[in-house]
């Protein structure tokens, strides 16, 4: 039945253009508002803890299918087939995607398996039937009952453009090549390390941050296993000071954060027995720079994991928890849920 209902939301005949456009409209409508209303109320009383029928499955896959609208699949995308695009809409999707989807676009993280109905496997013939005018609809507006959320504030439609050109690429060079691209743990250890030779390719270096260790502490925070210190510079200070991003201005191009994480322990030998930090987990950046980064809201990211072992820090990758894209924009995500407060989480702590 779903693939029935797909097919017939394809029917050459919807796509002419003619008198009768308002009644396809509305068939079309119709057609959505069924499988809609079938799809929620076979995900009643789902949760993540249980896993889909192939039936649901299959409803949320069709659901997706009708819920394009027909002018969007005649789009052109403006962007050429070429390995430097495709390497560009790999970045994107690693710094968005892949939390979800997977380092290798197949659905398989903890997250996107829990989902109700799980994340799709984007090397799928079902997701490589959509052209690229309909993968950019699907990312800029979501899919209703899906775990699939709107893009269109997060992403750029050039960077959605890209994507479609990376996901329709991922048969061809093997969904692996999403994760390849990764500096393995080994590779990206620095010898007697200099810290601030590490560079994001195509984003922040270590070097940007030289200093960080002494400035001034903005807040403190414990979260979960780990405490950490999140520290600004001078231009960062002087703008909490005067009232950013309370009084609605954004903070100034040049202004920088760091965030150094520890593994909380607790000292059993200090009155109260308080958390405290432990061993270092990594550090991550943040920079205000309105024309580098335009498209992750004029901040650009960086993280940097720290090996106790060697006394060494490596990038980020996606094989860390939480796993970190290994681009400039690793952290855009998640900060978009403060955009109002120029994508800044912490507050200036009274002292």
């Amino acid at each position: 039945m779903p693939e029935l209902m797909r097919k017939s939301a394809r029917l050459p005949w919807i796509g002419v253009r003619s008198g009768c456009d308002r009644s396809v409209a509305l068939q079309h409508k119709l057609m959505l508002g069924i499988i809609s209303a079938t799809l929620g109320a076979m995900l009643q009383g789902c949760t993540a803890g249980k896993t889909p029928s192939q039936g649901e499955t299959s409803l949320a896959d069709a659901a997706k299918d009708v819920a394009i609208p027909l002018e969007a699949g005649k789009m052109n995308n403006p962007l050429p087939e070429t390995d430097e695009v495709v390497s560009q809409g790999r970045e994107v999707f690693l710094g968005s995607c892949a939390q979800c989807h997977g380092a290798d676009a197949r659905g398989d993280s903890d997250l996107g398996r829990n989902m109700t109905p799980p994340a799709m496997d984007l090397t799928s013939a079902h997701v490589q039937h959509w052209n690229d005018a309909e993968l950019f609809w699907i990312i800029q507006n979501g899919v209703r009952l899906t775990g699939m959320p709107a893009w269109k504030s997060r992403i750029s439609d050039n960077d959605t453009w890209k994507l479609a050109r990376f996901i329709h690429n991922l048969p061809r060079v093997g969904a692996a090549s999403a994760s390849t691209t990764l500096p393995s743990q080994g590779q990206a250890v620095v010898s007697a390390q200099d810290k601030y030779t590490l560079k994001v390719p195509n984003g922040l270096a270590f070097a940007e941050f030289r200093g960080y260790e002494g400035w001034p502490v903005i807040a403190i925070s414990h979260n979960g296993g780990a405490v950490a210190a999140i520290l600004g510079n001078p231009a960062m200070i002087d703008a909490y000071k005067a009232g950013i991003p309370g009084n609605g201005k954004p903070f100034p191009d040049g202004a920088r954060m760091a965030k150094v994480h520890w593994v909380a322990k607790v000292d059993a030998g200090e009155p109260g027995a308080p958390t405290v930090p432990g061993v270092q987990h990594d550090v991550d950046f943040m920079v205000k720079d309105s024309k580098r980064f335009a498209d992750s809201g004029g901040w650009g990211y960086g993280v940097f994991e720290f090996d106790a072992a060697s006394g060494k820090f490596r990038l980020g990758n996606l094989g860390d928890k939480p796993p970190q894209g290994n681009d400039a924009k690793c952290g855009f995500a998640c900060h978009t849920a403060v955009k109002t407060k120029d994508y800044v989480f912490t507050a200036y702590g009274q002292r």
